[in-house]
């Protein structure tokens, strides 16, 4: 991204792993976020591109000598922010604040919009998924690296459960994953709301916050894999790596909910 509205596909060196706990992961989807639209439509312009994104799932090609558990050629999903998953603030289910992660795309780190991508804390940050590169699952698998996991987490701050009525504000990919994680959650009544509401006076408490997907996808990878849940539908648009501008184009000019990257 070089500035408001100019998203640009370039050639790069090839990734490859620089620390003994790095992995290297070909890129078989990535996609859109809503938070890209952010810079897409304030960014100043700039000399040099920044790399973007930050929602992928791939396969691994090579691997640091210290990262166990993993191997060449396992089917991987990588949540948004990478971490360590051992220190203090990961073992609190907040692998957003590891002392050992990090944002995709800075720091000399790759992006997740593009053909393969170097994982640092690859160990920690790396979720393998047993189903082949081939699967019709992949859509679904890859919104957990956020945006199903956020709709969840916005269920789970809200404390839904089977007796609650719960109100969505927002009716875009986020809101939506909110819908299917509450129905999930066991919600008796559910309401989806595409703009504000005035109900304030009636007590109603708001929360949220920073979710971890790292800390949710062991949770909701089985209810995707057995398809009791689709998130992968929140998809309505698919574009290959070349015209990933086109994709933000539409997102930004609301012709489409979330759009799917194929590398």
């Amino acid at each position: 991204m070089y500035g408001a509205g100019d998203v640009r596909t370039e050639n790069v060196p090839d990734p490859k792993v620089q620390a003994s706990t790095d992995a290297v992961v070909r890129v078989l989807r990535s996609c859109i976020c809503g938070s890209d639209l952010w810079p897409y439509g304030s960014m100043p312009a700039a000399e040099h591109g920044r790399r973007i994104g930050h929602e992928f799932l791939g396969v691994v090609d090579d691997l640091g000598a210290d990262v166990s558990g993993l191997r060449r050629g396992d089917l991987v999903v990588a949540p948004f922010m990478w971490a360590d998953n051992t220190c203090d603030y990961c073992s609190q289910g907040l692998q957003t604040s590891c002392r050992h992660g990090g944002q995709w795309g800075v720091n000399g780190v790759d992006g997740g919009q593009g053909e393969a991508v170097r994982v640092p804390q690859a160990q920690g940050t790396l979720v393998k998924l047993p189903v082949g590169e081939n699967s019709a699952l992949l859509p679904s698998l890859l919104t957990l690296s956020d945006v199903f996991c956020t709709g969840h987490h916005c269920a789970v701050t809200a404390g839904v459960n089977p007796r609650t009525t719960v109100t969505v504000i927002g009716d875009g990919a986020v809101g939506l994953s909110a819908v299917l994680a509450a129905k999930r959650l066991g919600a008796e009544r559910i309401l989806l709301m595409g703009a504000d509401f005035g109900v304030f006076m009636r007590n109603i408490t708001l929360t949220g916050g920073v979710e971890s997907a790292r800390a949710y996808i062991e949770e909701l990878l089985p209810d995707v894999l057995d398809g009791t849940i689709e998130p992968g539908k929140v998809f309505d648009r698919t574009v290959s790596l070349d015209h990933v501008s086109d994709g933000y184009r539409a997102m930004a000019d609301r012709e489409a909910l979330k759009v799917l990257v194929r590398s």
